[in-house]
């Protein structure tokens, strides 16, 4: 394994790096030596899966409690940099999900279901959060209006369809 990535299983290398991401003080720091992995072969994120997880979910605790780890939420220009670091970080394990171990799959979306794989976008003072963290991957591309409601069907409303039985099997219409 290359030298430049870090040997999680030596637990004073992984108790070092728990420990910076617990406060915003060296929380930076930690995040650019995890996302030394971003270039790693499949085989070592599947060897070190379980830890980089580990300190993601660690990475999230601190930027919730501090921030708000979540695109709904604007946050102050001096706060930008650690909400970037934590969605770069998921936006690279969504990336290379597959690398990962199978098992780790449940911890894996509960990571990212929650925080970036939903489409609502909240925008305060016109600022969308996704913008202002500067992560291209984030960002959502409007559809034109036209191309949204050509992929709408329309449903046959149930009082019009004669000989249907609607939406229950013995529904009957109240006469």
């Amino acid at each position: 394994m290359p030298n430049n990535v870090p040997n999680l299983y030596r637990w004073g290398v992984f108790r070092r790096l728990a420990t910076r991401l617990e406060s915003l003080d060296h929380y930076l720091d930690a995040m650019t030596e995890i996302m030394k992995f971003s270039d790693a072969e499949d085989r070592q994120i599947r060897h070190y899966g379980h830890k980089i997880i580990s300190l993601t979910e660690i990475a999230y605790a601190t930027v919730n409690c501090s921030i708000g780890a979540t695109l709904l939420v604007i946050c102050s220009e001096e706060n930008v940099p650690y909400k970037a670091a934590y969605f770069k970080m998921l936006v690279w394990i969504r990336r290379r999900r597959s690398a990962f171990p199978t098992y780790m799959n449940t911890r894996i979306s509960a990571l990212l279901d929650y925080a970036i794989e939903h489409n609502m976008v909240l925008r305060t003072k016109g600022i969308d959060p996704r913008v202002q963290l500067g992560i291209k991957e984030l960002i959502i591309v409007r559809q034109p209006r036209a191309a949204r409601q050509s992929t709408i069907e329309a449903a046959t409303p149930v009082s019009s369809a004669r000989g249907s039985y609607g939406l229950f099997k013995n529904s009957q219409r109240a006469t």
